[in-house]
């Protein structure tokens, strides 16, 4: 069988970008152990069933492996920040492949949205030098608009999170659905990119989704492109940024002064029951409304060690609902969320192929409604 001469600098590239060890890679092409460090060190060159399956498991076009000069990723404008307790690590498979899908698609729709004359929607900026309790009273007030009794009434968490995704989405942010797993980043954004994208994890609890969404708006604000990850809550945050974030979102989802006064008449005198009951009532993770109650001095962070985050990962399957069937295109829908009327837009106006869309979207432009 004919050999494929791929460029050595591609193939390392490509590998290190996707995050697969090179034992794995040779373990899943089914290849002896040291293969692909062969087609790296240009010692041998990989047939054309093995090149197929290279570029299905690192999702890369063809041509890519025969530059010799690798593109810029969207991974390295994104920097990795550690919250609650986390302090390193690094990007998993899954988690890269989301950053470049984000990027690819934003950029895509952005595009639709200058050859539709489409007028950008104006959203506030913030310095981390700023209160972050002031500003998104400000912003909650002035760019949403939702009291806190609307936010009681609303029946589940699941249906919270598709409210307040489709208020960031009429600022013109774009909000996308990713199944990252446990050991990946729970939101990552592309803060500076036109228009900004969110992506919020769907591995967890669509309560742990709300709090995502409202982080990782607070680095859109700020302007700070973040991959933020989380794990066994320790102790709070020593980066700043994340620091803001976090403010930011507690301070959005649950306004100091109403939270005083709704736990004003509790009795209990445990605080992670307060917080349970809280997140409760305002449709957050209960983690992050005991962390509220740490910041008006309600609780301790010893409290923290008492959760265990396990109790709010997602139903398996992602459903929001146990009788709910996700066809293929649902989720496709679910996961790009509003932009996709301005694709239909475009769709309709001619600018747009159908080729385009089952491209960047793996829809039909029927599937688009």
């Amino acid at each position: 069988m004919a050999l494929v001469p791929v460029s050595s600098q591609a193939l390392s590239w490509a590998i290190t970008e996707s995050g697969i060890p090179k034992a794995d890679l040779d373990h899943r092409l089914e290849v002896p152990e040291g293969t692909v460090d062969r087609w790296i060190d240009g010692e041998s060159q990989p047939n054309q069933t093995q090149f197929k399956q290279l570029k299905l498991l690192l999702k890369r076009p063809a041509s890519l492996f025969f530059t010799e000069t690798p593109p810029p990723t969207a991974e390295s404008d994104v920097a990795m920040r550690f919250s609650l307790g986390a302090e390193s690590g690094s990007r998993s498979p899954r988690e890269r492949i989301a950053l470049r899908d984000a990027f690819r698609v934003g950029n895509f729709v952005g595009d639709l949205q200058d050859d539709l004359s489409l007028g950008r929607r104006d959203y506030p900026t913030a310095s981390t030098n700023e209160d972050p309790e002031i500003v998104a009273l400000k912003v909650r007030e002035e760019y949403f608009g939702v009291s806190l009794e609307q936010q009681m009434s609303w029946p589940s968490t699941a249906s919270a999170f598709r409210k307040w995704r489709a208020l960031v989405e009429r600022l013109n942010i774009l909000v996308f659905l990713y199944s990252l797993g446990e050991e990946s980043a729970r939101g990552f954004s592309f803060a500076t990119q036109t228009p900004p994208v969110i992506g919020v994890s769907t591995t967890w609890d669509s309560s742990v989704r709300v709090y995502t969404l409202f982080h990782e708006l607070g680095h859109v604000l700020t302007r700070t492109n973040s991959s933020c990850r989380e794990d066994k809550v320790t102790k709070p945050t020593t980066d700043p940024v994340e620091r803001w974030c976090e403010g930011f979102a507690a301070s959005f989802l649950m306004p100091r002064s109403d939270v005083e006064e709704l736990t004003s008449s509790r009795s209990s005198s445990d605080p992670t029951a307060i917080a349970a009951w809280l997140g409760n009532r305002l449709k957050v993770s209960r983690k992050s409304a005991l962390l509220r109650l740490v910041e008006i001095g309600r609780a301790q962070w010893s409290d923290f060690h008492r959760l265990q985050s396990h109790f709010e990962k997602n139903r398996r399957g992602g459903r929001t609902t146990p009788d709910q069937i996700r066809t293929r295109d649902i989720v496709r829908r679910d996961k790009y969320g509003g932009c996709l009327s301005t694709v239909q837009n475009a769709y309709r106006a001619g600018l747009v192929s159908e080729a385009d869309i089952r491209t960047y979207l793996r829809l039909f432009p029927e599937e688009l409604k």
